[in-house]
């Protein structure tokens, strides 16, 4: 049996990844469909529109074989980090190829541009740039345009995801075999729909926050998921919670928070005492240094008490120690049967505290679930650590 990969958020799931899960099945002519897929937080460290549960259910009802779940430890993460991790899994469940969106559309562009960015002296272009005050996106794209190119890393986000997929690929000598398909019609990050039926899942959830409709960029069988228990459009419904935490740390306790540096326990501290809402605290914050995405993943290691010293002692440099499984059709078992004896971690069809990693994502949910009712808040309690995969007949 054949399996391909994609590495996914389905933030929610749309029509577009309905294109891309569709050219992509046509694409590798793939027996399996594999999904990584964060869980509860986002890799621009946002809490996901609805939890891991439905959306894994939303990607099953679409035809994707088996969800597993991107561990928090790697999904809120910069790039590099959330790349290496879930190419990790998908090495791990013995597929063939990775699939993925990109603006440029065209691999061997994108092989050129991974060779190039690796080379020591880009980088140290990079740190050069850094130094001045250069947020990292910007500091790569400024390196870039002083060896001649346009920018694409900054300017084109599922580009530089591309990049960090192929080096991921190449470090871990992966047998994966990576293919893009272009991105149609929208661009990752619009806030508004320019399409009839298209738009990214930014401008799904804006509209979203908004209590506008989206039906018309949704398959029909993810509109009934996506209302189920409630959405969680963006950050300001667990903006009380935040602050209390990051008033309650103070400075010496946010100083342990993962990825809180140069001071920056102390702009989150007086940038709480003073807002009246997420969106405030991010003003009170940030700076040309940071970027909305990186504050956002700080906020969200915060609110779920990630702490440095956490991650430091899970390695993230090694492979993903474990894989969970969130649902799966019954192709994806049978696969699943097929190569369990060749897979050199646990799986995990249930919450295990054997695990450092997965024992997080107690808190994880507990995190995400704080801007839900309190009933619902207690299902999703207990869906992680006593539910099993969704099972799709």
């Amino acid at each position: 049996m054949k399996a391909l990969g994609l590495i996914v958020e389905y933030n929610p799931f749309h029509n577009g990844h309905l294109h891309h899960l569709t050219q992509s099945r046509a694409l590798a002519q793939g027996d399996i469909v594999i999904a990584v897929m964060s869980g509860q937080f986002t890799q621009r460290g946002e809490p996901a529109v609805v939890d891991k549960w439905r959306r894994a259910q939303m990607a099953l009802d679409m035809g994707v074989d088996l969800v597993v779940e991107l561990p928090y430890a790697y999904a809120a993460q910069q790039a590099e980090i959330f790349a290496r991790g879930a190419v990790s899994i998908l090495t791990h469940l013995k597929a063939e190829f990775l699939i993925f969106g990109s603006e440029i559309g065209d691999i061997s562009k994108l092989w050129e541009l991974e060779a190039l960015t690796s080379e020591k002296s880009f980088q140290e272009d990079v740190k050069i740039y850094l130094n001045r005050g250069y947020s990292l996106p910007r500091a790569q794209a400024a390196a870039l345009q002083q060896k001649g190119h346009l920018g694409e890393m900054s300017q084109k986000p599922n580009n530089t995801l591309g990049l960090h997929y192929l080096r991921a690929i190449r470090k871990q000598m992966s047998p994966l075999t990576p293919l893009t398909i272009p991105r149609l019609y929208s661009d990752y990050s619009e806030t508004s729909p320019r399409h009839g039926h298209i738009t990214s899942a930014t401008a799904i959830r804006c509209l979203l926050g908004q209590n506008l409709p989206v039906e018309a960029y949704l398959p029909n069988p993810v509109q009934k998921r996506l209302f189920q228990m409630g959405t969680v459009p963006n950050w300001e419904p667990y903006f009380a919670c935040l602050r209390q935490k990051i008033l309650t740390l103070g400075p010496a306790g946010l100083k342990t928070i993962h990825d809180m540096k140069e001071g920056l326990e102390h702009r989150f501290y007086q940038g709480a005492m003073a807002a009246e809402s997420f969106e405030g605290l991010l003003e009170n914050v940030k700076s040309k240094r940071y970027t909305r995405t990186r504050l956002q993943r700080i906020c969200a290691h915060i609110l779920t008490h990630t702490t440095a010293e956490f991650i430091q002692g899970l390695d993230l440099g090694r492979p993903v120690p474990y894989v969970r499984l969130l649902g799966m059709s019954p192709a994806g078992r049978s696969y699943l049967k097929h190569i369990k004896k060749q897979v050199a971690v646990p799986i995990y069809s249930k919450f295990s505290t054997d695990c450092p990693m997965l024992a997080h994502e107690q808190k994880v949910t507990a995190a995400y679930g704080a801007a839900y009712p309190q009933d619902i808040w207690t299902k999703l309690n207990k869906d992680e650590y006593a539910r099993f995969p969704i099972i799709k007949e």
